[in-house]
């Protein structure tokens, strides 16, 4: 039900423009009369300009693939290359110093 609802549009887009070149269209360009024929003609170009733009619009939003890609990207723990993942220490825990740092004197 919820990819339904976030289809929603482009499924009613579709189903309108296959009830208009079905009930529409094609009854104008079948006919005998030459400017029910024109009509039908200029109708479908704008038909088919109407569809170009929907699978535009459908094709430029980011898949869930992606979304997912770029939020694990922006979660990902940087590794401090100097601390090294010694057997029995766990990862999570934040990296500490033991030695200590000796003062010259001159």
């Amino acid at each position: 039900m919820e990819k339904l609802k976030k289809y929603q549009k482009q499924i009613f887009t579709f189903i309108t423009i296959l009830l208009l070149l079905q009930f529409g269209i094609f009854p104008c360009l079948t006919m005998a009369n030459t400017f029910a024929n024109i009509v039908g003609g200029i109708a479908l170009g704008i038909l088919l300009l109407w569809l170009g733009i929907e699978l535009y619009e459908l094709v430029k939003q980011p898949s869930r693939i992606e979304e997912a890609v770029i939020k694990d990207l922006k979660t990902i723990k940087k590794r401090n290359p100097k601390q090294s993942v010694k057997a029995g220490t766990n990862e999570s825990e934040p990296f500490v110093k033991t030695r200590k740092k000796t003062n010259k004197t001159k």
